[in-house]
């Protein structure tokens, strides 16, 4: 252990010490004479003892938490006091003294300094273990920092997790747990202050440890809803030039995950946990009532307004909270319906859109405030009987909260089929990372058969791996039933930088039509700019480029500018900086009233 020498060097400064005040005292006791002797009979075991105890302890604290090495000295100066006040006091303490520990203070009275030297001695070794406990290995001094988006129950169960990789990574893992509105905007900014500082691609990742390296973050878990803006604007480095990809990607590997981590056929991403919604009932409230989990949209129409009959409110909620939870709703009615998610422009996906608006009146008052956590709260309070959520709200919700009444199973299909999104996050090292070759090695341990069992097994994620995924423990066999019916109709949403774009189109126009009840006829106006939307190009920002000028130049404008690479209009812009353009399109969903 390293530990070692430290502590031993410790003792040997103390011994040293008392070595050269132990014979400077023999030394005037034997050849001087006067006050000189008198000084060497005062220079006896006492100052001997201090002599190892102060150097010792100026060892040790120079290396380690002075803090508890103060507390301990304290304690020990407070028992020297005692033993002081003891040993040369008045009678009446040794007198009044309790009966059993009458001969421990006669001693001490009789002995003073002999006393002192045993608990000097004594507090010396006790300060070195403390700093034997401080300076173990037990974790690593070098430090990364891990970029997630998670729910705070999740966050404390995967920093457990994450505690137990530390040793086999050599490093400390930091978790930043971030709003993924958030995530872009922010490695924009740090990747742009590189550009600013003059970094070029090919020393981004020279400048390990360095204090002024603008980017802080070593890893990011991203939700694969950004994975073409993050590769198209260089915000994430190619994975490829910093290892081989059969390093990073796990097998057997889900083979619906594998579409996901290429970007213009150049490896970007590596794979994290996998995510599926699928729909949670209250199985109690259905006997109650002699009703069956609904199949199909007509059942699920049907089950909605018997329970608001039977009830006098909406039972029955789907996630319709303004932003990507009701994009991904829209996205599965649509599909649902033998639509094109893409455009609205097609018979199916009026379909979708007129189930939702006749479903509605039916529905949950809550549906509107309905996402990933709302809905388990939603169900554990007994406010909603049936709705659909990610594979986590089985811990939260069935497990934690002890609702063994909740079941699960895939969901409803619409006229051309059952259809979900698959969701999930997948791991990217940013531009710039400071430790590039630890993150590496993190993907790697959070990829082993061992740690994605034990996102299965503690989190109720989905494993990326095969080998996990179909060798589900007993007690999950039926929940895990239910994720791979619906992991097999589910599909990916495009990796493309107008993803986002996209997005917001999808979740305006279900607000428009749905919360807002809007007439179905409005579909139309989202559905003319969906069709507008064209291929993106790049754009590296030039000395003196402003938005203005920028979206000027390509035939936009300097709003659709801003939200197309997640940002505002003012933000500063660096030379060298990539921005993702649409050239001629000069309005998106948010403009339409």
């Amino acid at each position: 252990m390293d530990i070692i020498p430290s502590v031993v060097s410790d003792l040997i400064a103390g011994l040293a010490a008392s070595g050269i005040v132990g014979g400077a005292a023999v030394l005037a006791r034997r050849v001087a004479g006067g006050t000189a002797r008198r000084f060497g009979k005062w220079l006896g075991w006492p100052a001997v003892a201090t002599a190892f105890l102060v150097i010792s302890l100026l060892s040790a604290f120079l290396r380690g938490d002075w803090v508890e090495r103060v507390l301990v000295l304290s304690a020990v100066l407070a028992l020297t006091a005692f033993i002081m006040l003891l040993g040369f006091g008045p009678e009446r303490f040794h007198l009044s003294a309790p009966k059993p520990v009458q001969p421990l203070v006669g001693f001490v009275r009789r002995y003073p300094w002999r006393t002192l030297v045993v608990v000097f001695f004594l507090t010396t070794i006790t300060l070195l273990a403390l700093n034997l406990a401080s300076s173990s290995p037990g974790r690593p001094s070098e430090r990364i920092t891990f970029v997630v988006s998670l729910d705070d129950t999740e966050l404390i169960v995967f920093r457990d997790i994450l505690d137990d990789l530390e040793p086999e990574l050599g490093a400390q893992v930091f978790l930043m747990n971030i709003d993924p509105s958030r995530l872009v905007p922010r490695l924009n900014s740090m990747v742009a202050s590189g550009y600013s500082r003059g970094d070029s691609d090919d020393d981004s990742n020279e400048d390990n440890g360095d204090d002024n390296n603008p980017m802080k973050w070593d890893l990011v878990a991203v939700d694969n809803n950004i994975l073409g803006l993050l590769a198209a604007k260089g915000l994430v480095e190619e994975l490829s030039e910093i290892t081989e990809p059969e390093d990073v990607v796990p097998e057997p590997l889900l083979p619906s995950i594998r579409p996901l981590l290429e970007f213009e056929d150049r490896f970007y991403f590596a794979p994290f946990r996998g995510n599926v919604k699928i729909a949670y009932y209250n199985e109690r409230k259905f006997a109650q009532y002699g009703l069956e989990p609904p199949r199909t949209w007509e059942e699920l129409l049907e089950v909605a307004r018997v329970f608001k009959e039977k009830e006098g409110v909406g039972r029955v909620a789907i996630q319709g909270h303004p932003g990507p939870p009701t994009s991904v709703t829209a996205f599965e009615f649509v599909a649902a319906a033998g639509g094109d998610p893409l455009t609205l422009d097609d018979e199916g996906s009026r379909k979708a859109f007129q189930f939702l608006k006749d479903s509605e009146p039916d529905l949950a008052l809550q549906y509107i405030d309905t996402r990933f956590d709302t809905a388990n709260e939603l169900l554990i309070d007994d406010e909603v009987y049936l709705v659909d959520n990610w594979t986590f709200g089985i811990k939260v919700v069935i497990e934690d909260a002890g609702k063994g009444e909740i079941k699960v199973y895939s969901g409803w299909k619409g006229p051309d089929g059952e259809r979900h999104v698959l969701g999930g996050d997948l791991l990217a090292v940013p531009k710039g990372a400071p430790h590039p070759d630890k993150a590496i090695k993190l993907i790697q341990l959070l990829q082993t058969s061992e740690t994605q069992r034990a996102f299965l097994t503690e989190l109720r994620w989905l494993p990326v791996r095969l080998d996990v995924l179909t060798n589900v423990p007993d007690d999950l066999k039926p929940h895990f039933s239910a994720i791979n019916n619906a992991l097999a109709l589910s599909e990916a949403r495009p990796i493309e930088p107008q993803w986002p774009i996209i997005e917001d189109c999808l979740d305006r126009a279900f607000g428009a039509v749905i919360r807002e009840g809007g007439d179905i006829d409005l579909l139309e106006e989202y559905s003319s700019i969906l069709k507008e939307i064209p291929q993106f190009i790049r754009y590296v920002v030039q000395d003196g480029d402003t938005f203005r000028t920028i979206a000027a130049r390509h035939r936009t404008t300097q709003a659709v500018l801003a939200e197309t690479n997640r940002t505002t209009i003012r933000a500063p812009l660096a030379t060298g900086e990539i921005l993702i353009v649409l050239p001629g399109l000069t309005k998106t969903c948010s403009d339409v009233s």
